[in-house]
């Protein structure tokens, strides 16, 4: 386990986990401050876009300040989106001993030795990422 799942506590309110920056828990999705330029992407339908032409793997050009680097992601994966982000790590939380009506989701806490600031800056740069992306898919969807 990672420092961010060792700290990690199903029994504390996911909004209390040290670092949160947001979650996506049964495709109900809260970014905090740290990943707020990502609020408002349309991430279901990105997927089903990409995911109906074949295309579900991504991959970007992204620069967070280090220069030009090359990620790949599952379009309809959300975690996998999210942890691209150098500064957020994306923990899993399917709490144990729930009913048959249980849920999981994913928790987005800061790794150790970043800042919110730098959580920011890169989710901005992913968001203008993603957003180029999603006009691509979406012109190549209406075409079929």
């Amino acid at each position: 386990m990672t420092g961010a799942e060792d700290s990690y506590d199903d029994e504390t309110p996911m909004e209390e986990t040290p670092g949160y920056v947001g979650h996506i828990f049964d495709d109900f999705i809260d970014f905090d401050e740290g990943l707020k330029p990502l609020e408002g992407f349309d991430f279901s339908l990105y997927g089903i876009m990409a995911d109906e032409l074949g295309a579900s793997q991504r991959p970007l050009e992204l620069d967070f300040g280090n220069g030009p680097t090359s990620v790949s992601f599952e379009a309809y994966s959300l975690n996998e989106i999210v942890e691209i982000i150098p500064a957020v790590e994306a923990i899993y939380d399917c709490p144990p001993n729930q009913g048959p009506a249980g849920g999981s989701g994913y928790i987005f806490v800061l790794r150790e030795g970043f800042t919110i600031e730098q959580s920011v800056a890169a989710a901005k740069s992913l968001r203008s990422a993603l957003d180029s992306d999603f006009s691509v898919v979406e012109a190549a969807y209406e075409k079929i």
